[in-house]
């Protein structure tokens, strides 16, 4: 016969469950956000073939963190800090620890749809699944587990002696990215990045910049407003319990740094071309986003907003960096979650409290930004995670790229992927819609 406290710890561990799932489905609604931005984001030929690969995506990105990703990641027949092994499909899992795996497969799928964009208009389909399959089952897995997994080089969650930069005179504690601007944003963009530069560019893109604007603002904006929300189930939920005071906290700096963001750009752009720019505000809540996801928990409200205010400027830099060197990028991916997750981590460095970390992480001696070791290990680990990033998503497109080839050829790219590869348009814009009358007689000779 069970006792109130059997009871009570069963309703604890259900609530979590619950919590976590609830939280998944946010995350992965986020693809339906990603799928409007990039679509409004890319010329209306390319409409149809954006979509297929972000369809793509989460299929692909569960069929392979299902089989190997989720093993690599938190695989427990080894405890290397590098990468894990076992459960290989979940044949080791319980139905009570399967939420983790939805969680940690929604997260996994968003940083390959990273790739996506910043290629699109002229990547081969079969290109992108193909690297698709390698980030979610195999380079995604691996930043992951260095992270977030007990056993990880990098991770806060390991034992107080395992981890980087400890000493008897220091206590640390670890590489801190709570919801993952560096295992999965820093990891997409530094794809992306790559992507840009072994796809190469949209032929005539810099020759003739204004005819490769994107071609709905009102997708881009409706994209972007549906990442926002599904971003709290991305942030809240990394407290991986039922924890309301955490994901309380964590709610407000989600809401702070992307409203600072914004504003920011929005003055900031207006102050050089005196236009209200839809696409720069919208891509600097995103900045905003990625900026405080590894800080969310550990770093003050008013420190949420200077955060947000300083991605910004990130965003806004790497974007015109992009540019200046005649780098590709048609959603400013490598932008948004290349250069903003990378200030996110070190943002980390600056303005963590040590309060706020002992609340979110098993660091009771934790000293946040009174010494310059936080910092000096969230360097160490963003470095580390570019370094890997670049190397296994570079040698992937390499080989994709002398196989089935990366690109499609000129006279694909210049009908459009909707026609080339799918045979299709997503719709006419700017075509008048036929009267009744028409529409009747068109009904009548098919019936002939």
């Amino acid at each position: 016969m069970s006792t109130t406290q059997d009871q009570l710890d069963t309703l604890s561990a259900n609530a979590d469950q619950i919590w976590i799932l609830i939280s998944g489905f946010l995350v992965f609604w986020m693809h339906a956000g990603f799928s409007m931005l990039e679509a409004g984001s890319v010329r209306q030929k390319n409409t149809v073939n954006i979509l297929f690969k972000n369809i793509g995506t989460v299929c692909i990105g569960a069929i392979m963190y299902f089989t190997v990703g989720y093993s690599f990641a938190y695989g427990q027949d080894t405890k290397n800090g590098f990468i894990g092994a076992g459960d290989w499909a979940l044949t080791d899992s319980q139905n009570d620890t399967k939420h983790l795996w939805f969680f940690q497969y929604a997260f996994a799928a968003t940083s390959s749809t990273i790739l996506s964009g910043a290629i699109a208009g002229r990547a081969k389909l079969e290109a992108y699944f193909a690297a698709c399959a390698v980030i979610t089952g195999f380079i995604y897995p691996v930043v992951s587990r260095w992270v977030w997994d007990v056993n990880g080089w990098l991770s806060a969650f390991a034992e107080p002696e395992d981890r980087i930069g400890y000493s008897q005179d220091e206590d640390t504690c670890g590489f801190i990215d709570y919801a993952g601007s560096g295992v999965v944003h820093l990891v997409g963009g530094v794809a992306g990045l790559m992507g840009t530069i072994l796809v190469g560019s949209r032929t005539g893109r810099f020759e003739a910049p204004e005819a490769f604007a994107g071609h709905n603002y009102a997708l881009i904006a409706i994209g972007v407003l549906i990442l926002w929300f599904g971003w709290f189930g991305f942030n809240c939920g990394s407290t991986l319990a039922f924890d309301g005071q955490v994901a309380s906290k964590v709610a407000v700096t989600t809401v702070l740094s992307p409203s600072a963001a914004c504003l920011t750009g929005m003055i900031v752009q207006y102050c050089f071309v005196h236009k209200w720019d839809i696409t720069n505000a919208l891509n600097c809540v995103l900045a905003g986003l990625v900026s405080i996801t590894a800080g969310c928990s550990v770093v003050s409200d008013w420190h949420a907003l200077f955060i947000g205010f300083l991605g910004a400027f990130v965003y806004m830099g790497v974007s015109k960096a992009m540019v200046a060197v005649k780098l590709d990028d048609p959603v400013d991916a490598v932008a948004v979650h290349g250069g903003c997750g990378l200030w996110g981590c070190l943002a980390v460095g600056i303005f963590a409290e040590a309060s706020e970390i002992k609340n979110a992480y098993p660091c009771p001696n934790a000293r946040g930004n009174q010494t310059g070791l936080q910092f000096g290990i969230q360097l160490a680990g963003v470095l580390s995670i570019i370094a890997w990033s670049s190397v296994t998503v570079g040698i992937t497109l390499i080989i994709i790229k002398y196989t089935i080839g990366l690109r499609v050829t000129a006279e694909e790219e210049e009908v459009g992927l909707d026609a080339s590869e799918h045979g299709t348009k997503a719709y006419e814009l700017g075509v008048p819609p036929k009267s009744g009358v028409e529409l009747e007689k068109k009904q009548q000779a098919s019936q002939v």
